[in-house]
């Protein structure tokens, strides 16, 4: 008779892990004292869950923990109220280098919550094992699948050379010309911050792009030199120019933006959208430069996308695979909003200035702008309310669900070198109406950099 062989069991996927260590969670609390269980891993995907009954509030309880839990420094717990007195406690899954590797939300009954502190450390020593063991795992499986990739992932430099030229333009000649326009004009990059209005803001938000620099740096853009890329095709070039300055900016910076959540937006030209290598040229430059992709957005009408769903879907795809986000412009109410919103590696949508006017005195815009704000919040995508330049616009504004605002009257563009020095007055996460947060000796030395 044959001697049978003892197959060997099949390793058990992440999200079975998932389960495991949901369960560990569970048994460790006392009883009844989560309603649910869910484990997310660092982008918020569900890799498992008690329970498929999920309402807005949870899911931006989700965006709240990607918010929160992004660098060294972050809290290991944050709270965040849910309707029916319960409230999501949110865990941060951290690994033996205390980097974010995912989180656990754990919704609970208010009258149970009382007493159990406002910190990871404040639950029992298997809950807090759980998450870490959890946590390495996710990173196990993060290592694994970068040493798995295949060798085609790195570029020869014959490839290299391709990515970084022109892309779509092949006349040199006119690259040369239109490059010897732009060192003639003197430009600089800036960077406009998006002034958040709801509490508990810990992500810092930013739109970059170029403003004329001589003789000093202006408020207008070099209007002659982007109709020129856009007649003669080089919008790409143009942009590639752009993100290859801000990528070695931040990567000078990579010790600050390793421990904040932050995302600086580009806005990207038609020719852009239509050069099939752009994206690797991107993913060429966050490689080299060694910074999170997540740094990164880029911005595109909404008209644009409307019109081309095949390249919305391109895009979409192309930057979920990169990790870098989308940013839709000028977003208006449509049929297929919430269908729009709900695109892979969206995180962030302008609304279109006309849907945020005269909300003082018309209660059908506001009706609409609610609305839209929901959408957004369910969708897991933060908001913008565009130039906005009156503080007294913000409490509308922040009463109708709006994440963010962006104008001068709010926060006016900087030099991107001098960020740093301004960082300190841009954000507050205390959320009060601007006149509130910023003292005159503050006003002063901000309109004195602007």
């Amino acid at each position: 008779m044959p001697r049978m062989t003892a197959l060997a069991p099949a390793p058990a996927s992440i999200d079975e892990l998932a389960g495991t260590y949901a369960h560990r969670i569970t048994a460790a609390l006392p009883l009844l004292w989560a309603r649910r269980v869910s484990m997310h891993d660092s982008r918020g995907n569900v890799r498992w869950q008690s329970t498929d009954v999920w309402g807005p509030a949870e899911r931006e309880a989700v965006r709240l923990a990607l918010e929160r839990f992004v660098g060294k420094s972050a809290p290991s717990r944050a709270d965040h109220e849910l309707p029916e007195q319960r409230t999501a406690v949110l865990l941060r899954a951290a690994d033996g280098a205390n980097v974010f590797r995912g989180f656990i939300m754990l919704v609970v009954d208010n009258r149970r919550l009382r007493g159990k502190g406002q910190s990871a450390h404040d639950l029992p020593i298997p809950v807090q094992r759980a998450a870490h063991d959890w946590a390495v795992r996710l990173a196990a499986v993060a290592g694994s699948q970068l040493a798995g990739a295949p060798a085609s992932a790195e570029l020869s430099a014959a490839e290299a050379d391709r990515l970084l030229s022109a892309g779509p333009v092949v006349d040199a000649a006119l690259v040369d010309d239109f490059f010897s326009r732009l060192r003639s004009l003197p430009v600089a990059l800036v960077a406009q911050p998006l002034v958040p209005l709801q509490r508990g803001m810990r992500i810092r938000r930013y739109e970059v792009f170029l403003r004329e620099a001589a003789p000093i740096l202006s408020d207008s853009a070099p209007t002659a030199l982007l109709r020129e890329a856009d007649d003669r095709g080089l919008g790409a070039v143009l942009d590639r120019r752009v993100a290859g300055a801000l990528v070695v900016w931040l990567s000078e910076r990579s010790a600050v933006f390793a421990d904040e959540p932050a995302q600086f937006s580009i806005n990207l030209s038609a020719s852009s959208l239509a050069d099939p290598n752009f994206l690797r040229f991107i993913e060429l430059c966050i490689a080299r430069a060694g910074i999170s992709p997540s740094l990164l957005a880029f911005e595109v009408d909404e008209s644009h996308l409307r019109r081309n769903r095949e390249l919305l879907e391109r895009l979409s795809q192309g930057l979920d695979a990169i990790g870098a986000g989308l940013v839709i412009d000028n977003c208006t109410l449509h049929d297929d909003t919430p269908t729009l919103l709900s695109t892979p590696s969206l995180r962030l949508v302008k609304f279109d200035r006309p849907l945020t006017e005269n909300l003082a005195v018309d209660r059908v815009a506001q009706m609409r702008l609610a609305g839209l704000s929901q959408i957004a919040r369910v969708a897991g995508v933060h908001s913008v309310a565009k130039r906005v330049e009156r503080a007294d616009e913000q409490e509308l504004l922040r009463a109708t669900g709006v994440d963010f605002v962006q104008g001068r009257g709010t926060a006016a563009p900087v030099p991107l070198d001098a960020l740093d020095q301004e960082r300190r007055v841009l954000v507050d996460e205390s959320a009060q109406p601007l006149e509130a947060r910023t003292d005159p000796a503050d006003s002063a030395e901000a309109a004195g950099s602007a």
